[in-house]
C-alpha cells in the first residue's frame, strides 16, 4: 500500500496555546507557542474515513505527563513522538510558556498493516481540563491510501 499525505491542519484555543501554524519556508516544520503553563493534559487520537467520518479507531485520555516520561509506555505513539521533535528536543512536564517546534512526520507509523484504501483523517488533540475550549491543540491529517499492483 502507498500512503499519500493530502493535508494537515492545525488548530488551537489561542489562550493556552497562543498560535498553532507551518513555519513558512521551511518544508514539515510546524511551531506553536505555549501561553501558559501546562502541568497536565490529556491526548486523544482518532482515525476516521473521511467520506462518512465512520470512526476506525480511537485511544482517549492518555495521560500526557506520563507519556512524555515514557513514551515507548505505548511502542506506536512513541514512534510517532520520535519522528515529531525537532533536534531530539523532548518536551517535559509542566510544558513551560515558550515557543516549539513539531516536524510532520510520522504519521504513518500509526497505521495499522491492515488499513483499507481509501481516504482518511487522524486526529491528534491535546486537552487540559483548566481550558474552557474542547481542545488547546490539535493536528488534523488528511491522507489517501492506494494499493500498489
Amino acid at each position: 500500500m502507498n500512503f499519500i499525505m493530502e493535508s494537515l491542519e492545525t488548530f488551537c484555543d489561542h489562550d493556552y496555546v497562543e498560535y498553532f501554524r507551518k513555519v513558512p519556508d521551511a518544508g514539515l516544520l510546524y511551531t506553536f507557542r505555549v501561553a501558559r503553563p501546562a502541568a497536565a493534559f490529556s491526548i486523544d487520537i482518532t482515525g476516521k474515513v473521511l467520506k462518512t467520518q465512520k470512526v476506525m479507531y480511537r485511544t482517549e485520555n492518555i495521560n500526557g505527563c506520563e507519556f512524555l516520561r515514557n513514551p515507548l509506555m505505548s511502542k506506536v505513539f512513541g514512534i510517532v513522538y520520535k519522528h515529531l521533535v525537532v533536534n531530539g528536543t523532548f518536551f517535559e512536564c509542566p510544558i513551560k510558556p515558550n515557543v516549539y517546534f513539531l516536524k510532520n512526520e510520522g504519521a504513518m507509523a500509526v497505521l495499522p498493516s491492515f488499513h483499507p484504501p481509501g481516504r482518511f483523517q487522524l486526529s491528534m488533540r491535546v486537552k487540559m481540563a483548566e481550558s474552557r475550549q474542547p481542545f488547546v491543540m490539535e493536528m488534523l491529517w488528511k491522507y489517501r491510501i492506494v494499493r500498489i499492483k
